[in-house]
């Protein structure tokens, strides 16, 4: 399932010129940010067609609807391994406007709408690349 989902974004980013540039996850149990063995071959296979790919992994533990600061810890490839970079506010583009967005998105409750790639092969009405909170991030921006 993971080759035909890789497979199927691939393709529609080529479509509407995207580039695949990395991977995010966030783990279903709070306390676990680790980069598992999904993320990392998911990133590998990025990073064999984009060379500076990243691996972004939530912090859970650390997610308030506040998000005063980065939640992320984000990996680069080095040397056929994923290491840690140092994050900070200074990190982002713009950071005062996403913890704004990411406030706005959690109090009301957007991402009880996300679909996700099984949602999508479950039933495929199911839009994985997620208007209705694209449309949302945008109204916010």
């Amino acid at each position: 399932m993971l080759e035909v989902a890789l497979t199927l974004i691939d393709t529609w980013c080529k479509e509407n010129n995207y580039i695949i540039s990395g991977y995010y996850q966030a783990n279903e149990r709070s306390k676990d940010s680790r980069v598992n063995q999904v993320a990392e071959k998911v990133a590998s296979r990025i990073s064999d067609n984009f060379s500076e790919a990243a691996i972004v992994m939530v912090d859970n533990s650390r997610l308030t609807v506040s998000c005063f600061e980065p939640i992320v810890n984000i990996y680069d490839h080095h040397e056929n391994k994923w290491k840690h970079r140092d994050v900070t506010v200074d990190s982002f583009e713009d950071w005062n406007e996403a913890q704004k967005i990411t406030s706005a998105l959690l109090e009301s409750r957007c991402y009880e709408n996300l679909i996700d790639f099984d949602n999508h092969l479950d039933d495929l009405r199911n839009d994985w690349t997620n208007p209705v909170i694209n449309k949302s991030v945008l109204d916010l921006c």
